[in-house]
């Protein structure tokens, strides 16, 4: 059973158990859009506080009903006060010298990072490299980032996976209805606005 009451499915406990088994380091995971990682990292057996970092205003929010424990927020006008998950806002964390004011290298233990394959940029960099947490772990749904880089710049290694299809093939994922849709127009010739400075 879980924090929040919530019974964890097999391959939940099992990606927490690994996590557990951790001394540290920097590590990730990846499981498919649906599986539970938020339910997931809510579970994670703390040895300190913890640190969710997000990159949105709905996923900063949306941890805090998975704890069994206070969640502060950091974010914008709203402080956290020493509870021991705090969910906080990376836009917020980097800018100006809030994270200096608020925390010190080691306040955490463990730091989550949601939505990882964003964690390269160097907002979430800057947070990581202060704080200095024991364990960082990275939760993505896709670790294969657009533009090519590879997430091996801050993460070890992949210490747990479930794709899509893996989902789906187990029955906690609905199949893929795909439909094409043709059209009799054409966008050649279109060129994009950009807006300039001035």
């Amino acid at each position: 059973m879980s924090a929040s009451g919530l019974k964890l499915r097999d391959y939940q406990a099992e990606c927490i158990d690994i996590i557990d088994s951790l001394d540290g380091g920097a590590h990730l995971v990846q499981m498919a859009t649906g599986l539970g990682k938020t339910v997931t990292f809510a579970n994670i057996h703390r040895h300190g506080r913890m640190l969710i970092l997000s990159h949105r205003d709905e996923l900063v929010a949306q941890p805090v009903k998975y704890f069994d424990c206070p969640v502060g927020i950091e974010k914008a006008s709203r402080h956290s006060n020493g509870e021991p998950v705090v969910s906080g806002s990376v836009q917020t964390l980097s800018r100006g010298t809030r994270l200096q004011r608020n925390f010190k290298p080691g306040d955490f233990d463990l730091i989550v990072t949601d939505e990882a394959h964003h964690a390269l940029a160097p907002t979430y960099q800057k947070i990581v490299d202060y704080l200095q947490p024991r364990l960082h772990i990275g939760f993505t749904a896709t670790p294969n980032r657009g533009d090519g880089r590879g997430l091996d710049h801050v993460f070890e290694d992949i210490v747990f996976q479930r794709d899509l299809l893996w989902g789906i093939r187990r029955g906690y994922l609905c199949d893929i209805d795909c439909m094409q849709v043709e059209v009799d127009w054409s966008t050649k010739g279109v060129s994009a606005w950009r807006e300039t400075s001035s």
